[in-house]
């Protein structure tokens, strides 16, 4: 299995309900959200996209007005492992792991975090990588 660590820039603090988490107030910096994609990057480009339906706790972020979605940094480990690597970052206690034992899902940085490892672009999902970036 493989995941991702999804960035989203939030510009200026808002607040917004998430689900059944209730409010949440994201303040201006960085987010990184840990998701699994099993079959390729379509999942990743889903959550470039702002117009969907409100599925997950994630698309609550990606969709709102002060959130962008810059990119996705992809990895060979599983996402609950990754999780535990990001656990020096504070984070949303229940954010987008209610399928798991993990405190969270969802970190925070006040700088663009940077992996060394392949990333997506919201670009790459509009023509061929789309179709041919597979994760093993």
């Amino acid at each position: 299995m493989v995941s991702y660590i999804l960035v989203i820039r939030v510009r200026e603090k808002f607040c917004t309900k998430v689900g059944a988490l209730g409010i949440i107030e994201f303040k201006s910096g960085y987010y990184m959200y840990i998701g699994s994609a099993k079959t390729g990057i379509s999942r990743i480009c889903r959550h470039f996209r702002k117009k969907k339906k409100l599925r997950w706790h994630i698309d609550y972020l990606t969709t709102a007005k002060h959130a962008e979605t810059l990119c996705a940094y992809l990895f060979e480990n599983e996402e609950c492992s990754l999780s535990s690597f990001m656990s020096n970052y504070s984070g949303i206690d229940g954010f987008g792991c209610s399928d798991c034992r993990c405190r969270t899902h969802l970190y925070y940085s006040k700088e663009f975090p940077v992996f060394n490892t392949e990333v997506v672009y919201p670009e790459d999902c509009n023509g061929s990588l789309s179709k041919k970036l597979f994760i093993r």
